[in-house]
C-alpha cells in the first residue's frame, strides 16, 4: 500500500497564522493535502475560532473537505456557548472544550511544581462532580448544529460527564475523546469502552508516539480493545519539530501497519469515519 492512503482525513492539526510558531501555513498545508490526495482535515488553534480560515482555505480547494472550529480557552471566553454558536453559525463544525487552559492540563505540566498558580484555570464540574450549566448549554448548542465535541485537554473525569450527559439527554453531537492516550489527560481502557458504548469516539493522534509519550504498542492495545470502527487517528501536528502533515499521516500509518492493522482497518479510521463524521462523501481514488 502506498502512504498516505488516498483520500485520508487530517483531523487535527495546528496551522499559522497561531499565537505560537506553526510549521505549515493553512495555505501550504491544504496545498499539500490537495497534492497527496488527502480527503480533506480539520485546522485547530488553540486561541482563536479556524471556521472563517477553513471557508477560505475550502473556497481554493473545492475538491477537498476542510472545517474549523473553536477552542473554548479563555481566548474565546472559557465555557462560552455563545462563542460556539456564532462559530457555528460560520460554518464551524468542530468545538473543542479546554486546552491550555483546563485545570487538567496545567497541573499536568506543572506537576513538579508545588507553587504554580492555577487559578485562572477552567474546570467543567462543581463541587458535587457535576457538569457545570455552561458545559451543558455547549453541548446543547453543539447539538443543535450537529458539531463534533472533542475534550481538549480536560481530564478524563470531565470528558465521561460529557459524554454521559450526552447520552442522557439523547443529544444529537459526537463527542471525541481528544488525544485518548496521552498522557495529560489519559484515559483508561475501561473508560474508552464505556464512552464508546455510550456513542463517543475516540482520537490517537501520532504526536504522543512521534514524542515517545505513548508507545505505538500501546496505541494498538487501546484500539483493538474498542474496536477500529470507533476510533479516528490523526497527527497533532504543526510543531516546528515535528513532520508535516502529510509525512506525519504517513509515518503513522506505517506504523500501524506493522503492528498488524489491515488495509481495511487503517482505510476505516484514516477515511471513511472520518468522511462520515464530516458528512461527507467519501471521494474516489483519482
Amino acid at each position: 500500500m502506498t502512504y498516505p492512503i488516498l483520500g485520508s482525513y487530517e483531523m487535527h492539526v495546528h496551522a499559522s497564522p497561531d499565537v505560537t510558531p506553526r510549521l505549515e501555513t493553512d495555505l501550504e498545508i491544504t496545498e499539500r493535502w490537495s497534492a497527496a490526495h488527502i480527503g480533506g482535515g480539520v485546522l485547530k488553534c488553540h486561541y482563536a475560532p479556524t471556521a472563517a480560515r477553513a471557508a477560505l482555505m475550502q473556497t481554493l480547494h473545492p475538491e477537498l473537505k476542510i472545517i474549523g472550529g473553536i477552542v473554548l480557552n479563555r481566548a474565546v471566553g472559557g465555557l462560552n456557548p455563545e462563542a460556539v454558536e456564532r462559530c457555528a453559525q460560520m460554518g464551524g463544525r468542530y468545538v473543542w472544550f479546554p486546552t491550555m487552559d483546563a485545570l487538567s492540563y496545567q497541573k499536568y505540566v506543572h506537576r513538579n511544581d508545588p507553587h504554580a498558580d492555577l487559578s485562572a484555570t477552567i474546570y467543567l464540574l462543581d463541587r458535587w462532580g457535576g457538569l457545570l450549566p455552561e458545559a451543558k448549554a455547549i453541548l446543547r448548542t453543539a447539538a443543535s448544529h450537529q458539531m463534533l465535541v472533542g475534550t481538549g485537554h480536560i481530564s478524563a473525569q470531565e470528558g465521561m460527564a460529557l459524554v454521559h450527559y450526552a447520552a442522557e439527554e439523547k443529544l444529537t453531537c459526537t463527542i471525541i475523546l481528544t488525544h485518548a492516550d496521552n498522557p495529560a489527560d489519559l484515559y483508561t481502557i475501561d473508560e474508552q469502552r464505556e464512552a464508546v458504548q455510550l456513542g463517543a469516539m475516540v482520537e490517537h493522534c501520532y504526536f504522543t508516539t512521534y514524542y515517545n509519550r505513548t508507545s505505538i504498542e500501546l496505541i494498538t492495545e487501546q484500539i483493538r480493545a474498542v474496536g477500529c470502527d470507533k476510533v479516528i487517528l490523526s497527527t497533532d501536528f504543526g510543531q516546528p519539530k515535528s513532520p508535516g502533515s502529510v509525512e506525519g499521516l504517513a509515518e503513522y500509518q506505517q506504523l500501524l501497519a506493522s503492528q498488524g492493522f489491515s488495509n481495511e482497518e487503517l482505510h476505516l479510521m484514516f477515511c471513511d469515519t472520518p468522511a462520515r463524521l464530516l458528512s461527507f462523501r467519501i471521494k474516489q481514488g483519482k
